[in-house]
């Protein structure tokens, strides 16, 4: 939890118009009244909010995009997280025994092995065999089923926004719900 920080005497409508002047508003207050700190740190919110608002959807996009290149033209590079994800209780099993000073046989950890690669073997032979008809459908899919957290972000972005605007007009200064690291990570550049 954010200790709030004491100002003196807030300018609290020109702190919630920097909300509601999406982009403009926060600018104008950081080129002109930059020395007012409480309508300068919520105008840093409210640029970490149109920050959000642009980086999420882009990820996204980014993501999706790659997902669906891949699947489409190198549809055998799903291999590499599916091995990860198969060679970790080998990674573990070393750890343990580095751990353990050798407690556990190196048997077991070379069985392990042995499981992890014949699984892996087995699903490079699956996706070989697949790719043509279903891997080109799987980015696409991804990339959609991945849209949820664009969603989510949506509705974050207007809790915090209303929060935002709640915060200045009651001469709070709280950061923001999920975005507000950004916004004093910005306001601390600007003030020191």
């Amino acid at each position: 939890m954010h200790k709030p920080m004491t100002m003196h005497r807030p300018n609290r409508l020109l702190a919630a118009l920097s909300y509601l002047l999406i982009l403009v508003g926060p600018l104008a207050i950081v080129l002109l009244r930059r020395r007012d700190r409480f309508t300068l740190y919520h105008a840093c919110q409210s640029l970490a909010l149109v920050g959000g608002a642009v980086v999420v959807p882009l990820l996204w996009l980014v993501f999706g995009w790659l997902t669906a290149f891949v699947s489409v033209e190198y549809p055998l590079l799903f291999i590499i997280p599916i091995g990860l994800a198969l060679f970790m209780p080998v990674i573990r099993q070393q750890q343990r025994a580095m751990r353990y000073k050798g407690q556990v046989s190196w048997f077991s950890m070379l069985s392990t092995l042995a499981v992890a690669a014949a699984l892996i073997y087995a699903t490079y032979r699956l996706i070989e065999w697949l790719a043509p008809v279903l891997l080109p459908l799987g980015g696409a899919l991804l990339f959609m089923a991945s849209f949820s957290i664009v969603i989510a972000a949506a509705l974050a972005l207007v809790i915090a926004w209303v929060a935002g605007i709640v915060n200045a007009l009651t001469g709070q200064v709280r950061p923001v719900p999920v975005y507000g690291e950004w916004g004093q990570r910005l306001f601390l550049r600007l003030t020191s």
